[in-house]
């Protein structure tokens, strides 16, 4: 295989996680990134939960969400062995409760449609919800299991793939990219802030939601993607407090929590689509609060550590955009919207594929660039 120059512009998971397999393949990989591992990937709460996140009009998109699950054991493997850091990969499951008798309703017909679709959803009573997460309050009318959702802790994921990134010899060059421009042959090249140009043999575009403020991009590819605010929350308790990952409906409402083996929690669900405001709204802060605090009373005594503002990067149809551009050495890792961590183990694959074959493989094919000329 030949060695190729390969410039990334973005240092998410998307963007670390291609870098890495293209590393790994002897490839001269440089990540373009100001502050490469602090944007939407830093604030997520790490849930591999294809079963938990199934959408009644998102089939094609579960079935890869599924597949980069099955992935992840032995991507996480790859990255800690290059690192020496654990990624924190725990696979306790997920339990789902519905807190009043409509979300049960709700919840009831969602694990219907998993059922149809081979997902197992486990029926807990009380008293076996009680077994598992003792400190949880009630009682709720639906809890259930879902065994084959896993988690691991994002943060720890990005300092493990920093540092395997950094034992491969990648360079980072901290630095706004300004323009990813069309060259005269038909490449593009990259533009930095301060005017360099850099022309790899291929360009890898994943910024993730700031795709839209790199210029020279077709406009098929910059209007695509739109930046989606979500807050999250983050409290440190004791270990004991909560054991598995959460997912409840209250009063509508879709809450998460998220528990780290030190006791910290990460809560979150949030979504406006309010363009980049990065503002602190009281109001989903304290519903995020309150709706926890009825699902596991016990957090009311943990400490605020920290309120994080962070822009997923949802493409026109919410489903991720990856793969060759056109004929171009341009490569696109876009839209992975609220499953970034979760894709990126297949994502990262197989984009990396394309860009040494020139092909797009058939796992993403549905999701390559060509139907963004419809969009």
């Amino acid at each position: 295989m030949a060695q190729l120059q390969i410039g990334v512009v973005g240092g998410g998971v998307a963007g670390l996680s291609a870098a890495f397999r293209l590393a790994k393949h002897n490839h001269q990989v440089t990540v373009f990134d100001p502050d490469p591992a602090n944007g939407a990937s830093h604030a997520a709460a790490g849930m591999l939960a294809p079963a938990s996140e199934a959408n009644f009009s998102e089939i094609p998109l579960l079935r890869l969400m599924q597949h980069s699950n099955e992935l992840w054991t032995d991507f996480a493997a790859e990255i800690e062995a290059v690192s020496g850091m654990p990624v924190g990969l725990r696979r306790e499951g997920t339990i789902v409760i519905g807190f009043e008798p409509n979300d049960a309703r709700d919840l009831e017909r969602l694990s219907e449609f998993q059922r149809e679709l081979g997902i197992e959803v486990i029926r807990l009573t009380r008293h076996q919800l009680k077994e598992l997460e003792p400190e949880t309050g009630g009682p709720f009318p639906y809890a259930a299991m879902i065994d084959s959702d896993v988690q691991l802790d994002n943060r720890k994921l990005m300092d493990s793939l920093l540092a395997a990134l950094d034992s491969l010899g990648t360079r980072f060059v901290r630095q706004s990219v300004s323009a990813v421009n069309e060259r005269g042959d038909g490449g593009y090249e990259i533009v930095l802030d301060d005017g360099a140009k850099v022309q790899p043999d291929a360009v890898l575009v994943a910024p993730g939601s700031y795709v839209g403020t790199i210029s020279g991009l077709p406009k098929a590819v910059t209007r695509s993607i739109r930046p989606v605010k979500g807050q999250i929350i983050r409290v440190q308790a004791s270990p004991e407090l909560l054991r598995h990952v959460i997912r409840a409906k209250v009063y509508g409402k879709t809450l998460y929590m998220v528990p780290r083996s030190d006791g910290e929690i990460v809560i979150g669900a949030t979504q406006e689509e309010v363009g980049f405001d990065t503002t602190a709204k009281v109001r989903p802060i304290a519903e995020m609060l309150s709706q926890a605090a009825l699902l596991l009373p016990g957090i009311g005594e943990a400490d605020f550590i920290e309120h994080m503002v962070r822009f997923r990067p949802g493409s026109f149809d919410n489903s991720p955009i990856v793969g060759r551009y056109e004929d171009s050495n341009l490569f696109l890792c876009l839209g992975h919207f609220r499953h970034g961590i979760l894709l990126s183990a297949a994502l990262s694959k197989y984009v990396a594929m394309a860009i040494e074959t020139g092909k797009q493989p058939l796992e993403i094919e549905q999701f390559s660039a060509t139907r963004l000329e419809a969009s």
